[in-house]
Parts: C-alpha cells; sequence; structure tokens
C-alpha cells in the first residue's frame, strides 16, 4: 500500500507541476491493475485494491475534478471489471500481451469518460486528451515490462 500512496504522490505533484501543459496519464490506476493482476495476488487481496481505487479516485476527485465520485467509481469500476475478466480467462491466456490489452482499454476508457465531461472548449480538450493518451504509451510499456518480469518468475 506505501506504493500506491508513493505513486498516487507522484502523479500529484506532476500534475501540479505540469497543470498548463497537460493531464497526467492515471498512473495510479495503472500500478492497480499491475498489482491486481500478477500471479501471486490472491484475490481477497484484489477487493482490498479495488478499495484502494475507490479511495485513491476519490481523493483524486475532490482535489482535481468538479464532480466528485467519478474518478473513483471509473477506477474502482476499472480495476472490478478487469479482475473479473482476468479470471474468465483460462491461465494459459493470462499472457503479457492480455495484460497490456487491459491496461490500454483501461486508460482508454478512463480518459473518454473524463474527456466526455470536461466543461473546458472542444478543441483544448481534444488536445489535452490525446497528449494524456500518448504520454501513457511509455507508461503501459513500462508496466507491461514489470508484468512481464514478475509474471516469469510464478511460471
Amino acid at each position: 500500500m506505501i506504493y500506491l500512496m508513493a505513486v498516487w504522490l507522484l502523479q500529484d505533484f506532476i500534475q501540479v507541476f505540469l497543470m498548463g501543459f497537460f493531464i497526467v496519464p492515471n498512473i495510479f490506476l495503472m500500478l492497480l491493475l499491475l498489482m491486481s493482476l500478477l500471479p501471486a495476488t490472491r484475490k481477497e487481496k484484489q477487493i482490498i485494491f479495488i478499495w484502494a481505487a475507490f479511495a485513491g479516485g476519490l481523493i483524486w476527485d475532490f482535489r482535481w475534478t468538479n464532480l466528485p465520485g467519478l474518478t473513483a467509481a471509473l477506477d474502482a469500476g476499472i480495476v472490478a471489471a478487469s479482475c473479473f475478466l482476468w479470471y474468465k480467462i483460462p491461465v494459459q491466456g493470462r499472457t503479457t500481451i492480455f495484460f497490456t490489452s487491459i491496461l490500454i482499454a483501461s486508460i482508454l476508457f478512463s480518459g473518454f469518460a473524463h474527456f466526455g465531461l470536461w466543461t473546458i472548449p472542444s478543441q483544448v480538450a481534444l488536445r489535452q486528451f490525446f497528449v494524456q493518451q500518448l504520454l501513457g504509451v511509455p507508461l503501459v510499456i513500462v508496466f507491461s515490462l514489470i508484468y512481464w518480469k514478475a509474471s516469469d518468475r510464478h511460471v
């Protein structure tokens, strides 16, 4: 849980320092997905991660957005849906590629939901959305590599 708090604070500091340039990708959500979908993670621990996603999203909402509960509901719903989908797939199918596709789908869904509810002019919002998604690509690669290394140890 210390890693989650540290990443949430890191994401917050990056957002503070780069406020006028772009919106930070949801690093906190990516770490939650990584931690909840690792092979060694038990289902009881995943429930804790769903609540952590809700709490972190709620604090983010109170800090940054004008619609409290949106990020909390999105993050918790994405982590819960990802865990549900993950366990519906046979163990042989739980590969790094599948993890990467879940990660990409989750940041795109979260970004689209926020983009749809932004109250700023559309061209500015569209630019912010694209920059946020493009900055998420290296993070997806890093988290996928971490998953790949961690899942190799448990095979």
